[in-house]
């Protein structure tokens, strides 16, 4: 099974790929990395360029634009779940001594929207607007386990059915469990944990994560796991 999209999608598939390479890209590279035939990509950007969205750079290669500054910042002055979740995320990285997040899902991409660095030398390289695809960690699998059927199988659409059935299997622990945990499954040697946060209606908004190298998870995996679940609480209880 393979995702049908109309050429709206296919517009913001493109604004979403280039936000994700986190510098600027020709239209060939951009071409490849979404599977667009050139030509339809150099009309898309002609497209997100008049609006704004995406600037020119450098000669032929191109990056997000001022519109889109625009938009993030509107995005984080006018929205509640980020005003409740930085304090709350303060607390877990100062509580715990490593790194905590705020994530959601973004299409087949899990985003960064928000990122409290742990204050020791040894910590996670993560960055807040850092985005990766939304299979593999914690943070993913987690988003993944608790949203709707067609968004979840819209973002596994691509996936292969035997790896699909390993997957599902997964997920259907992390939803009776409550929270996900990973080690290693995007980078060498980072233990997570993520739980999700669920607004009015039981909706899920996005997930609490917090990361830590793995040589200090064996003594506070367990204190971790519990306080991520509580701040995940915590930050929903505030949206309802």
């Amino acid at each position: 099974m393979h995702k049908k999209i109309g050429s709206q999608d296919k517009v913001f598939a493109l604004l979403s790929a280039l936000a994700a390479v986190g510098a600027p890209i020709t239209a060939r590279e951009l071409a490849e990395l979404t599977g667009l035939p050139l030509s339809s990509t150099y009309r898309y950007l002609s497209i997100l360029t008049r609006w704004a969205l995406v600037q020119e750079r450098e000669v032929g290669r191109y990056a997000p634009g001022p519109m889109a500054v625009q938009l993030a910042v509107g995005f984080e002055q006018r929205n509640s779940l980020l005003t409740w979740a930085r304090p709350l995320l303060e607390q877990l990285a100062e509580r715990s001594g490593e790194s905590a997040a705020l994530m959601m899902a973004t299409g087949d991409r899990v985003l960064c929207v928000e990122m409290i660095d742990s204050s020791q030398p040894l910590r996670c390289c993560y960055q807040k607007g850092q985005s990766q695809p939304l299979l593999q960690g914690a943070s993913a699998k987690v988003l993944l386990a608790f949203m709707a059927d067609d968004e979840r199988d819209h973002a596994l659409a691509d996936l292969a059915q035997a790896e699909r059935a390993v997957l599902f299997g997964t997920l259907a622990t992390i939803r009776e469990q409550g929270y996900a945990v990973s080690e290693g499954e995007i980078d060498p040697g980072v233990w997570g944990v993520s739980a999700p946060v669920f607004g009015s209606r039981d909706n899920l908004l996005g997930a609490i994560s917090l990361m830590a190298p793995a040589e200090r998870a064996d003594s506070g995996a367990a204190q971790w796991l519990r306080w991520t679940c509580e701040t995940a609480a915590r930050l929903g209880s505030m949206l309802h």
